[in-house]
């Protein structure tokens, strides 16, 4: 048991730990992970917290240490955290209890447990700025969208560039004209007789005080003045830093800059941001210009003023930065330093045929000649003899031509419009000639050149050149036009005189076959590859039948029809019929193949009308041989296919059989998939044969094959689209007409048959002749009824001979009170069906077979009336009664 006064004492620890911790949580919470993020968080997030009250006494040293630790972790030096602690409110007395404490904890760590070889090589090594920033004002990750009126600011967008900085690159050496100033912390190592290594911080004094020493002043100092100063000091105890007499230094040393300090720069006038800026003391003036987001819309990039202790220092012009990299009047900054950037004085805007159109600001003295180089030059298409100036007077405008003589002199005032156009759209010296000629296109007009010279130059005319007559397009200086006729085959052979062009001349050379009818001739019906074919004199039958593929095998027997257009122009006329044949081997005689075509004649391959494909009929269930028969006659019928098939078994139920019937909208296959199905299974079968070196005969039957492939696919796809296209038009008639609704587009019916008349009867009504994809479906023997409907217990019932159609209802323990006796029916095996019949007072019932189904049909439900319907017809009933008793009176 413990005492009350280690109780006490717990309690009072606890709370202690507690109140460490959350000290520990708002410096570390507030200082390392809010500037962690500082390239998403701005000055004023951070406004509403509180971070004055942060006492570092009430942080233990294990707090201290972690809280080291995670900002090594994050490659930030003690220089930098502090600088970022400085920037959100914590006061410079508790920054420096917090320094003192750092290096009191680092120097124990050091002394405990590292050696003075360690030392050397765990010194702090400069910031790399990658994409942790450290000083929050150089990042800007807001996206700025400029307006159309800023775009066109030439230099605007300079320093809304997110990659574009001028952050200065800390990775370099120090400058050797940097000064130091308070903060700035110097790295001494000394190796050779002696290694050591030191860190001093440039106190607010300007001093560094190494150990045991007296304290070296360095304010100002550049790092060489400052170097022999330090070295002057250390070697007060480490005396090999100099030499001795003849003998040389035998400790030697390198002194740099480990980690810059901040400065307080003020940026006014017409800038984005008006502020003060902490800034890295390598910053110049841009460095500052990209914080304060570059000049506004009325600043000026040609006169930004730099002022030190109350006094210009600097003139900054950014134009030639922009136009060749020069950082005109560009400086290092310092503390304190106040930038000014005033309004624009001499804006003008450069519009047309320029490379950089937009505002441009020009300083006294510069012309237009200036202007251009900052607006990179004319375009191609610049009239550059002359540019329009428009310029504001004190009471109108006026416009100003100034000549190229003139860009050098030229002085530009505020608000100038200037316009820049481009030469004109049309050519001096070009004459054009388009037709029947080898090489159509613009030339150069040249004194000496005439009609005859520009077609040699076009390499000349066609075969297809309409020789006697071409024109020349002639256009006057009043823009009218007029045609010169020139008759080509006399111009050539010399009995004509040369034309001379002019400028803008348009040689017209006309083929024949442009004025006249394009000749075709036409081919369909039996052959690989219909339609329409050029057509060429001395064409035959023979010549169209091979370049359409040659005939199908549909083709042999038939005849060839071809029609012709009639000379004759008789008002009973249509076309001439000629018609030829082709005899079983799908060949012409001699005569008939060298039949002469004329233009537009139309030749129509008929087919056989003996020919079809084969067709098959499907025989299943209780027959001896089922399976897929080829129909060998047009009128073989269901007999016939029973017969071939073997019979029925004695296991048949020949009542029960049924005729399964494709419609219109099956997915039967087509001929052409058929025989692409064919001719697929040959290909593959010859490209499978075991042989590796095909021989030409079956190398050029695999190729036949593929463009046979070819054609048949695109058929095929004729063919479905065809299908789908008939379905879609049936589909279009039942969602427009009410009455077909209902209809359901189904690939394949049910016929009823009655197979035993069928065998008993071969050739009469009743035995249907078969179709192509028809399946006979034949049962087994069935010895049960089904019972179905609104009967008290719908079963199946075993089969009797001596049981009638109520029998079986009784069976299933009757009627229900909702069944519908006089709908009720019987469905046969077969799918034929038959209803209970009604005669006066009786009734007859269907006979009943083994496998049929009984269904009881369900009575309408009956609505009752409501209150309102019995109202109306009450109302209606006294109406008429009303009406009855007035005409009877």
């Amino acid at each position: 048991m413990m005492n009350k006064s280690q109780q006490n004492f717990q309690k009072e620890l606890k709370m202690n730990i507690v109140k460490s911790l959350f000290s520990f949580v708002r410096i570390l919470g507030l200082i390392i992970f809010i500037s962690c993020s500082s390239n998403t968080l701005d000055a004023q997030s951070l406004g509403g917290l509180d971070l004055k009250s942060v006492k570092v006494d009430e942080l233990s040293d294990e707090q201290i240490l972690s809280y080291m630790k995670q900002a090594e972790e994050r490659g930030l030096t003690q220089s930098e955290l502090e600088l970022l602690a400085r920037q959100r409110g914590i006061s410079e007395s508790e920054i420096s209890k917090l320094r003192r404490r750092i290096e009191s904890l680092r120097s124990n760590r050091e002394n405990s447990n590292i050696t003075s070889t360690d030392k050397r090589n765990s010194r702090t090594e400069p910031v790399i700025l990658n994409d942790y920033d450290v000083f929050g004002a150089l990042s800007n990750d807001e996206t700025i969208e400029l307006t159309e009126e800023q775009k066109k600011i030439f230099g605007f967008d300079l320093f809304q560039k997110r990659n574009l900085t001028f952050a200065p690159n800390l990775n370099l050496p120090t400058p050797m004209d940097y000064q130091l100033g308070p903060q700035d912390v110097l790295v001494v190592d000394l190796w050779g007789a002696t290694q050591a290594y030191f860190q001093f911080e440039v106190s607010p004094e300007g001093t560094i005080r190494p150990e045991n020493l007296s304290p070296v002043y360095v304010n100002g100092l550049t790092i060489e003045a400052a170097s022999n100063k330090i070295i002057d000091r250390l070697s007060q105890i480490y005396s090999g830093l100099k030499a001795q007499g003849n003998n040389p230094p035998t400790i030697f040393h390198q002194i740099s800059l480990g980690n810059i300090r901040t400065i307080n720069v003020e940026v006014v006038g017409e800038v984005a941001k008006p502020s003060m800026y902490s800034l890295p003391s390598l910053s110049t003036v841009y460095t500052a210009l990209h914080a304060a987001g570059g000049p506004t819309e009325n600043g000026t990039f040609r006169k930004i003023r730099v002022v030190r202790n109350n006094k210009l220092l600097s003139t900054l012009d950014i134009y030639p930065y922009l136009s060749s990299g020069i950082r005109s009047g560009d400086v290092r900054l310092k503390n304190g330093d106040v930038i000014i950037v005033e309004p624009y004085s001499n804006r003008i805007k450069l519009d047309g045929e320029i490379k950089r159109p937009g505002f441009f600001e020009l300083k006294n003295g510069e012309s237009f000649s200036d202007l251009l180089v900052y607006a990179g030059g004319f375009t191609s298409k610049a009239f550059k003899s002359t540019v329009t100036v428009k310029r504001n007077g004190d009471r109108e405008r006026e416009i100003i031509d100034v000549d190229q003589d003139g860009f050098e002199d030229f002085r530009l005032r505020d608000g100038d419009l200037i316009e820049v156009s481009a030469i004109l759209d049309r050519f001096s010296n070009r004459v054009i000639i388009n037709g029947a000629i080898y090489r159509e296109g613009e030339y150069q007009l040249t004194s000496d050149l005439t009609l005859r010279k520009l077609i040699e130059k076009a390499g000349g005319v066609r075969g297809d050149a309409n020789m006697s007559r071409i024109t020349i397009y002639r256009t006057s200086d009043d823009f009218s036009q007029s045609v010169i006729p020139v008759d080509l085959e006399a111009l050539l052979r010399g009995d004509v005189a040369d034309v001379m062009l002019l400028r803008e001349d348009v040689v017209q050379i006309t083929s024949i076959y442009d004025i006249k009818e394009e000749y075709y001739v036409q081919v369909s019906g039996e052959v690989i590859e219909g339609g329409v074919y050029q057509f060429f004199n001395g064409m035959t039958v023979q010549d169209l039948i091979i370049l359409s593929g040659g005939l199908k095998e549909s083709a042999s027997g038939s005849m060839i029809e071809i029609a012709r257009r009639n000379s004759n122009r008789g008002v009973n006329s249509a076309a001439d019929i000629i018609t030829l044949s082709i005899d079983q081997s799908l060949t012409l005689d001699s005569e008939d193949r060298n039949q002469i075509l004329k233009p537009f004649d139309q030749v129509y391959i008929r087919k056989s009308p003996g020919y079809t494909v084969q067709q098959q009929v499907t025989v299943e269930g209780e027959a001896f041989a089922t399976g897929v028969y080829t129909i060998s006659r047009k009128d073989e019928r269901i007999s016939d296919i029973i017969k071939r098939a073997g019979g029925l078994t004695p296991y048949a139920d020949a009542s029960g059989a049924i005729l399964i019937r494709k419609t219109e909208f099956s997915n039967t296959k087509s001929n052409n998939q058929i025989s692409q199905e064919s001719l697929q299974q040959l290909r593959q079968k010859v490209l499978n044969e075991e042989s590796e070196l095909k021989n030409i005969s079956q190398t050029q039957l695999i190729e036949r094959l593929k463009k046979l492939e070819e054609k048949v696919e695109t058929d095929t796809q004729n063919d479905r689209v065809g299908s789908k296209l008939k379905k879609e038009l049936i589909q279009d008639v039942s969602e427009q007409d009410s009455l077909m609704q209902d209809v359901v587009i189904k690939e394949e019916e049910p016929v009823a048959i009655n197979l035993p008349k069928i065998l008993d009867e071969p050739g009469s009504k009743y035995d249907l002749i078969v179709k192509e994809g028809d399946v006979i479906s034949i049962p087994g023997s069935l010895e049960t009824v089904r019972v179905a409907g609104e009967v008290t217990s719908p079963l199946n019932v075993r089969f009797d001979q001596s049981y009638s159609f109520r029998n079986y209802i009784e069976r299933s323990g009757g009627f229900l009170v909702s069944a519908k006796k006089g709908r009720s029916y019987i469905q046969y095996p077969n799918g034929e069906r038959r209803e209970v019949k009604r005669f006066l007072f009786f009734k007859k019932y269907p006979k009943v077979q083994p496998g049929s189904t009984i269904f009881v049909s369900k009575k309408a439900e009956k609505k009752p009336l409501h209150l309102q319907e019995i109202l109306a017809i009450t109302s209606s009933l006294a109406t008429i009664a009303f009406l009855v008793d007035r005409i009877s009176n």
